[in-house]
């Protein structure tokens, strides 16, 4: 075995080791991206406030909640909800796969867009969810 070889391994080591460590990363923020599958996480939100009993009416990019609605737009899925003291701060809007947040001081509204469907987006939904319901 070369020298070579054993460099090449501690670089390949290093790398995977540092990917697994650093996945903390997550929690300031992706970056913006124009790539995002619109339609699968439009259809996953779909399949969620479904399971989770929400009623909506739907059109081929929008879906209208009694709260709010979530839209298909060029650079994701927009979501927007209506309520009284939402469950959210200003840090909840700029995880990684949200994008264009925001939320007034007041908390009655927020507005984000997901480009991404993972346990953050998720949570985000089903918090909001849960807070709607019990009001």
């Amino acid at each position: 075995m070369s020298g070579k070889d054993s460099k090449s391994r501690d670089f390949d080591h290093l790398i995977e080791q540092n990917s697994t460590e650093l996945t903390f990363l997550s929690a300031y923020g992706g970056l913006a991206s124009d790539t995002a599958d619109s339609a699968g996480i439009f259809s996953a939100v779909k399949r969620f406030l479904s399971a989770g009993g929400v009623e909506f009416s739907e059109t081929a990019d929008k879906l209208e909640l009694e709260f709010g609605y979530v839209k298909i737009v060029d650079n994701g899925v927009k979501v927007h909800i209506k309520g009284k003291s939402l469950p959210l701060v200003a840090s909840d809007l700029t995880q990684a796969g949200f994008v264009d947040g925001k939320l007034p001081v007041r908390k009655g509204s927020c507005t984000v867009t997901l480009q991404d469907w993972d346990i953050e987006q998720r949570r985000f939904i089903e918090r909001l969810v849960e807070h709607i319901s019990e009001i």
